[in-house]
């Protein structure tokens, strides 16, 4: 070898023969494939196989021997006519749908209340959002326990509105106030999350518009609905749609508040799924409460999605 192909050889950048580099095109799709993957075969494997055995199993007579024999009969729509035909799905239709709106609706609105609070300097402001973070990391199991001690017919609520010559109720054994007390319960959980993240929102809104709009004597209503609203407005759409999801899906803390009683009065879907998938061992009627669950929530995509598109092409 020649001093020159010395050179060359040991010049940085050039390929050997036989071993072809990437384009660049072709390592950007590498470096795509590479997370696309990951990605594809987590979705596969935890979302769409889950989704396709769910909607298997409604439409099957899945019990605790098919699991040994492997044999499910189909049996088509009876799984639906089923549960369509029990006066409790109907009850549990409305209590989910009240339980949804009204948290979801309570939450907004003390949410944002809480973060205005807040992003105003007082004594403690600093320490606050995180102290209050507190109890949205509590397992929902450990705070319906909680609150169903403080709501029993002898417990500390009871005693302070006694001390305070108020009127006392045993509040979850009563079918009149056992549906307000688990809404009461599910906004204590869920508010301190719609807090700290409706705070975090609140310092991207310019400070320039709120001064400018104060001194064109614009008051702190005109500001929150014509600057701050409009400004957070797409963080607020998030929250609430994982907040309807959420809610939706609310079994734990039901079931250990009141388990679906007094006499039904806090049943939910999500709760009728769980006693016949995990009680009464009828999977297949368990699997068809959980795809009319996934209805109401493809509904409400449905409209959310409308409802964004109509603003997106109002805004342009």
């Amino acid at each position: 070898m020649t001093a020159t192909d010395a050179r060359t050889a040991g010049r940085p950048g050039k390929s050997s023969p036989g071993r072809p580099r990437l384009s660049l095109a072709g390592r950007t799709r590498a470096e795509l494939a590479g997370f696309l993957v990951p990605a594809s075969v987590f979705f596969l494997l935890f979302f769409l196989f889950p989704l396709g055995y769910g909607i298997f199993m409604s439409t099957t007579e899945f019990r605790t021997g098919t699991f040994i024999t492997g044999r499910a009969p189909f049996v088509g729509t009876a799984n639906f006519e089923a549960i369509l035909a029990e006066p409790v799905t109907t009850r549990a239709l409305v209590n989910t749908v009240v339980i949804t709106v009204v948290s979801v609706v309570v939450e907004l609105v003390l949410g944002l209340a809480l973060a205005l609070l807040f992003s105003r300097r007082f004594p403690g402001n600093r320490w606050l959002p995180t102290l209050i973070l507190l109890p949205w990391l509590l397992p929902a199991v450990v705070v319906a326990t909680v609150w169903k001690s403080l709501l029993a017919g002898e417990g500390p609520l009871n005693e302070v509105l006694r001390a305070l010559r108020l009127p006392a109720e045993a509040w979850l054994a009563n079918p009149a106030t056992a549906l307000p007390a688990v809404i009461v319960v599910a906004v204590w959980a869920s508010l301190p999350y719609w807090a700290t993240i409706l705070g975090a929102a609140l310092k991207q809104v310019p400070a320039e518009q709120l001064e400018a709009a104060q001194l064109d004597g614009a008051g702190s209503w005109r500001r929150l609905t014509a600057i701050v609203l409009p400004t957070i407005w797409p963080v607020v759409s998030v929250l609430v749609v994982m907040s309807v999801v959420y809610t939706l899906l609310i079994v734990d803390l039901v079931l250990v508040l009141t388990a679906g009683g007094p006499a039904n009065s806090t049943v939910t879907l999500g709760l009728l799924s769980y006693r016949q998938a995990f009680q009464q061992f009828e999977f297949g009627l368990g699997g068809a409460y959980g795809m009319l669950l996934l209805g109401i929530s493809i509904v409400f995509a449905i409209v959310y999605t409308v409802l964004s598109m109509r603003r997106e092409r109002a805004e342009r």
